[in-house]
């Protein structure tokens, strides 16, 4: 009887080393799942040329005021000097704060491109790179999320009439 107990502890001690193991086998391959990136999204780099920004009652080189709502637009390619895909247009609301390093801007942007549109929302400190959020799309690009930076020079700021928008998409 005494034996059978035995034989009974050690097979339960070796059931709950070999549980143990696979627990801790589990844990660390949970833990290494877990210290492992997403895979990265699709990335979509596209360029602009002709960039203007409007504005009803300013002239060219009037920097916009607090509380002025102004559009942008320009051609969209593929690369720099490269076949057009598309265009862009960006409604603009400039916003001064007491407790932000200068004028910023807040933005909508559509990519208008063919099979759909993109559409992004964003804040650009005036003369930074503007960091934006993808809020979805239509047509091929329906579902899509992810962000993206704008870097725009309007000719009416003083840019050269170009734009970059490097976007990481997901679905």
């Amino acid at each position: 009887m005494e034996e059978a107990t035995r034989a009974t502890s050690r097979r339960s001690l070796l059931g709950r080393g070999l549980a143990f193991a696979a627990g801790a086998i589990g844990l660390g391959a949970a833990r290494a799942q877990a210290a492992t990136p997403r895979a990265a999204g699709t990335e979509l780099v596209l360029y602009g040329r002709n960039v203007h920004l409007s504005h009803p009652s300013k002239r060219g080189g009037q920097v916009p005021e607090s509380g002025d709502r102004h559009s942008t637009y320009g051609e969209l390619l593929d690369r720099p000097g490269g076949q057009v895909v598309g265009h862009f247009t960006a409604a603009h609301l400039t916003q001064a704060s007491p407790f932000a390093a200068g004028s910023s801007s807040l933005e909508v942007h559509t990519f208008h491109l063919d099979g759909g549109t993109i559409h992004g929302l964003g804040a650009v400190t005036r003369g930074a790179d503007g960091h934006f959020v993808v809020l979805g799309g239509t047509g091929r690009y329906a579902g899509v999320t992810g962000s993206y930076v704008a870097r725009i020079g309007a000719r009416e700021l003083g840019g050269n009439g170009t734009a970059t928008f490097d976007l990481t998409l997901a679905r």
